[in-house]
């Protein structure tokens, strides 16, 4: 291997300062995706505020049970899931107005 192909190697690598560079970055990024998460499911809980959210045994959790306090204290994969069960919910909710007949 030429000097010239070693000089390119060594020069090509990250430092210290890339990597906590690219830290930063990836947490300012996680921050605003949180956020954006955290306000979507405020949002839909205030549209579909009888959406059911978790379903346990006989149970049934709904999305106005939901706080800004307790939804910044779960996993957020657990705040995505509410998301998808709250669209969910609403997907349903639209096919079964759909199919009603209007009376007359």
């Amino acid at each position: 291997m030429s000097s010239q192909n070693l000089w390119d190697m060594v020069t090509k690598r990250k430092t210290s300062n890339d990597y906590r560079k690219e830290l930063k970055e990836l947490k300012d990024g996680m921050v605003s995706l949180e956020s954006h998460i955290n306000e979507r499911l405020m949002e839909l809980c205030k549209i579909y505020p009888d959406a059911v959210i978790l379903k346990k045994s006989v149970d049934e959790y709904k999305a106005k049970s939901l706080t800004k306090l307790w939804i910044e204290s779960v996993a957020i994969e657990t705040r995505i899931s509410y998301i998808e069960s709250i669209e969910k919910w609403s997907s349903e909710l639209q096919n079964v107005r759909q199919l009603e007949i209007p009376s007359e």
